[in-house]
């Protein structure tokens, strides 16, 4: 008899999507009727008119809800399946779909699981009504028959005593007899993988306590050592004390789906790595970053533990790993990677090269091949492939990739693996091409140097740099040409020609340490980059010095020697152009004169080669001036400021050139710091001022001490101390007739080593200054670290001390840094009184400059010792006069200004012009300044300007017969002055203004006192 068709009722909105759905229940096989509603009245409707077998339903409609109708169904048909049939359901909405009752749920695109899924949701429909029917006396038994309907096997558990019921059959599957697992839940466990095992107890605790659904996927052991998959069910009963006693379920296995996951996973898996890597190979023009970045794509998107790619290396017959990504990297270290199956170290790695064919160890633990099982395994490797790189069929490399699960590599990821490792390959040669162009398109063929294009775009870039970072710009550019080159080529032929040009090349690699700087301009012609510190006459030093000596040995050819003579030709920046083409052709023609004027080199500007040639003849007779004793020391004193003593004396060498006459340190210092001369010149200097020392002692006079400039050249020298101590032998503490003046470049590099050389000298009882502070590298760090007594201010800011306030600033924060540092201050430059009476009223300690002597030689400074030379130092008057200070160019104007005041009892002072005024100023504390506003250098608000920031305390009037108001009201703004009075004036009033102009002085005073 032919079963009555199934009766289904669908809640769809597209008709369309409702006929697909029929069309696949047909293709199953499926007997049934359809009716379709869009709406809740009608789905109403037909329940009311016939209860459906199932109800199958979208999940999103425009007009009705997919859980509404879901809750029509559920209050008037409860016990009929639901299942929603949608292509916009999320997870979430799934899971409170489930929470709310229906049975279950398909995505559209996925319509083959609908046809299971409605027997399913029949056969689980058809157990209920069953369960109904059945007596609650039977509920333990009923509960395992209705479970026993699935396709699954069954297990139950007595959860009191913990005696479980587990499905021969399932143990049969794991290839046990029913006997040799016993029907414990505890046996059960143990055959469950460890990780998977806390997840089911984790699950069975969930239900039994909170009523949580136990569905769970597990592993358990099989016989052979292998794990099998399942998919367990169940349900427990509880006791009216809400206590489970008893469990019952079903369980599937679902070993060959898992596998086929898998198997779908890991090939998704290879085709993204394919994926990524042939993008790579796209986008990618640098071999390490190729190699690296697919050994990470391998790890991040293929899952891999481990991947490498090696390299063949020719020379030692063996793979070198270029790059490598995951865990356990030290393991490449460890693998024997020979390609020579004569050497100990070929294995696999040697194997897959000589065959140039894929390897494949799906299983290490088992696999005898393999020498590092234990290592391999403790790093979680399970299983692994080598993959030959090949280009024209012959291999290059090789690629690595490890997994972490046994038997991982089946045909299909093989066949795309080997893809991989192919186009890995093809990128590798494209590059490799790719590289070769680039090099031939800017290195030179035949000697491996720079051409002249990438020369001149290095040349372009370092030109670039100094601009951009304002550098002083000491480059050069070298042009050589190889005389008589031709010649070669017809008497011995091109080969020998080309082996000449090698053989330059290496000798001038040889000469500089490496080829970036040198290129081959042409057949016969090379270029060098050089830089220089401070003079050119340095690149002449490096061609007579490196170059020329390499030149100038004989080239071996054949047996026979061949020598080469050069035309040189040098250009310099700026001087000689301000870009890469202009420099290099001033270059070239430079060489070309070289030639003619049968000079091995030639500056491009004459007026350089003559500076060059002076340099290198001065560097040629400072060698020969201490010999011959062309060095003498003069002497400049340093004078107190406090009593106008004489406190020391500074040592200051002089060069005595027999053709040239005296000549300035500032010249030939430098010379004798490059050469190194300094260290033997800067001992005679210490030795030379220790005698003139005794010789003063020994005409009964008192001299005081020496100060000696030290260069940070000897300083640096670690036996500059013992060299000192030597000198100094026979003198202790206060005897000691030496001190040491050293400059701020000290500070610039070991500086640690430096501060214990200092401490050293100190230690000989030798004091120490800081000469020219502030004008080099002046860092309060060191400075409070180094062992110094003195700082001495540059000559540069005391030159500008009384019209400057700029100068001035910087002077006065020297000297309150040195006082508050508990050092003393000396004064540098010192060449007027002005000068000298500021310094002194801003307590500076000491001066040394023209206004007390001039250097002079030791005779003379023993006549200055013998007759008491002093500074005359004016003393500070007990009780301060009311001074006032008048500017003005018309001598009437000050004639007239004085007769007025001198009634009132001032002590007036008068100046013709600003720098005058400025002089006065420094040597007389005044209280009123009083200033013409047009006078010839400068104007009356700018020179009270500046007198407030040289003398802020001071009351500023400006007098003036023009009203250039302008200037004079920012100046009152910025209260540059106090008042401004007009000519021609009244006399009672402007006496009247300055007496008001003292008394606001005074007050002032007394609120700061």
């Amino acid at each position: 008899m032919q079963a009555a068709p199934l009766n289904i009722l669908m809640v769809e909105d597209e008709p369309n999507d409702a006929e697909l759905v029929a069309h696949t229940l047909r293709r199953a096989s499926l007997h049934f009727t359809s009716r379709r509603v869009d709406n809740e009245e009608r789905l109403r409707h037909e329940l009311r008119a016939s209860v459906p077998d199932i109800v199958l339903s979208d999940f999103s409609m425009p007009r009705f809800n997919g859980i509404d109708a879901l809750s029509v169904v559920r209050e008037m048909c409860p016990e009929v399946p639901f299942i929603f049939v949608s292509g916009t359901i999320g997870e979430e909405n799934a899971i409170s779909a489930l929470k709310s009752g229906a049975t279950d749920y398909i995505l559209k695109h996925d319509l083959g699981r609908l046809a299971p899924a409605i027997h399913r949701a029949l056969n689980d429909a058809e157990l209920v009504r069953e369960q109904k029917r059945t007596q609650e006396a039977l509920r333990h038994s009923e509960l395992r028959f209705r479970l026993a309907a699935s396709t699954g096997d069954v297990w139950d558990w007595n959860i009191d005593t913990g005696i479980a019921q587990i499905s021969a059959q399932w143990k049969f599957r794991l290839g046990y007899a029913d006997e040799e697992i016993e029907n414990t839940a505890a046996a059960w466990l143990n055959l469950l993988e460890p990780s998977d095992r806390q997840m089911v107890l984790s699950a069975f605790a969930a239900h039994i306590k909170n009523r949580a659904p136990y569905d769970v996927e597990y592993r358990a052991l099989a016989k052979d050592g292998s794990y099998r998959w399942s998919h367990a069910k169940g349900q427990a009963v509880w006791d009216h004390n809400g206590l489970a006693t008893y469990m019952a379920g079903s369980v599937v296995d679902i070993t060959e789906r898992k596998n086929a996951e898998l198997k779908v996973k890991r090939l998704n898996r290879i085709y993204a790595v394919l994926s990524s890597i042939n993008s790579l190979i796209v986008r990618t023009q640098d071999r390490k970053d190729l190699f690296q970045e697919a050994c990470q794509i391998a790890v991040n998107a293929g899952g891999f533990c481990l991947a490498w790619i090696g390299i063949i290396d020719i020379e030692v017959q063996k793979i070198t790993a270029v790059a490598w990504a995951g865990a356990g990297e030290d393991y490449i270290d460890h693998i024997p990677m020979g390609i020579d199956s004569d050497r100990q170290d070929y294995g696999l790695i040697g194997e897959c090269i000589e065959n140039a064919k894929t390897i494949l160890v799906q299983d290490i633990k088992s696999d005898t091949r393999i020498l590092l099982q234990q290592q391999a395994i403790s790093r979680g490797f399970q299983s692994f492939g080598l993959f030959p790189l090949s280009v024209n069929k012959k291999p290059i490399g090789l690629m690595a990739l490890y997994a972490s699960d046994q038997d991982f590599f089946d045909e299909a990821e093989i066949r795309l693996l080997q893809e991989l490792a192919s186009d890995i390959a093809f990128s590798l040669d494209h590059l490799e091409k790719s590289e070769r162009l680039n090099y031939l398109a800017y290195y030179d063929a035949l000697t491996g140097l720079p051409n002249r294009s990438l020369l001149q775009d290095r040349f372009h870039q370092l030109i670039k740099n100094t601009i951009r970072e304002e550098d002083d710009g000491c480059i050069a550019l070298i042009w050589m040409n190889i005389e008589r080159f031709k010649n070669i080529n017809d008497t011995l032929g091109r080969h020998a020609g080309d082996a000449m040009i090698q053989s330059v090349a290496r000798r001038l690699i040889e000469a500089l340490g490496s080829s970036d700087k040198i290129a081959r301009m042409g057949s016969d012609q090379f270029g060098i980059i050089a830089t220089y510190r401070s003079v050119p006459a340095e690149i002449a030093h490096l061609l007579t010095e490196k170059i020329f000596p390499l030149m100038d040995r004989p080239f071996i050819f054949e047996g026979k020697e061949l020598y080469l003579s050069f035309r040189t030709g040098i250009s310099l920046f700026p001087d000689d152009g301000k870009d890469a083409d202009t420099l290099f052709a001033h270059a070239e023609a430079a060489s070309r004169e070289a030639g003619a004027a049968s000079g091995r080199y030639q500056f491009y500007t004459p007026s350089m080669n003559s500076q060059v040639h002076n340099q290198l003849n001065m560097e040629s007779k400072l060698h020969k001036a201490l010999e011959n004793e062309e060095f003498v020391l003069h002497y400049q004193p340093k004078v107190s400021l406090w009593d106008g003593k004489i406190t020391g004396m500074e040592a200051l060498i002089r060069w005595n050139d027999p053709d040239a006459g005296l000549v300035s340190p500032a010249v030939f210092i430098p010379i004798l710091e490059k050469t190194g001369l300094i260290i033997d010149v800067g001992q005679w200097v210490l030795q030379k001022a220790i005698q003139d020392y005794e010789k003063w002692r020994s005409q009964g006079l008192a001299p005081s001490r020496i100060a000696v400039n030290v260069s940070a050249v000897q300083i640096r020298r670690s036996e500059f101390a013992s060299v000192l101590k030597s000198c100094l032998k026979g003198y202790q503490g206060s005897e000691v007739p030496l001190d040491i003046e050293i400059t701020e470049s000290l500070f610039m590099e070991d500086v640690d080593i430096n501060i214990q050389r200092l401490h050293d000298i100190r230690a000989m009882g030798v004091r120490l200054s800081i000469d020219d502070f502030g004008t080099g590298y002046s860092s309060l760090t060191y400075l409070k670290r180094f062992p110094i007594d003195y700082l001495k201010i540059d000559q540069s800011f005391v030159k500008e001390i009384i019209y400057d306030p700029d100068a001035a600033a910087i002077c006065n924060a020297i000297i309150d840094l040195a006082h508050n540092l508990k050092l003393k201050v000396i004064a540098e430059g010192v060449e007027t009184e002005a000068q000298m009476n500021y310094l002194h009223r801003k307590n500076c300690d000491e001066i040394q400059g023209y206004f007390f002597s001039k250097p002079i030689e030791a005779t003379s400074l023993g006549r200055l010792l013998a007759d008491g030379a002093a500074l005359k130092i004016a003393a500070q008057p007990s009780a301060v006069a009311k001074r006032i200070l008048i500017v003005d160019d018309e001598p009437s104007i000050l004639s007239s200004m004085r007769r007025l005041l001198r009634r009132d009892g001032y002590d007036i002072l008068t100046a013709n012009s600003a720098k005058e005024g400025f002089g006065i100023l420094a040597q007389h504390e005044v209280q009123v300044i009083l200033s013409d506003q047009r006078m010839p250098e400068m104007s009356g608000t700018e020179f009270l300007s500046r007198a407030r920031e040289l003398y802020p305390d001071t009351i500023r009037i400006v007098l003036s017969g023009y009203t250039d108001l302008e200037s004079i009201s920012d100046a009152i703004n910025r209260g540059a002055i106090y008042k401004f009075l007009t000519k021609p004036w009244d006399d009672e009033l402007l006496r009247e203004n300055i007496r008001e102009a003292f008394r606001h002085y005074d007050a002032a005073q007394r609120k700061n006192a």
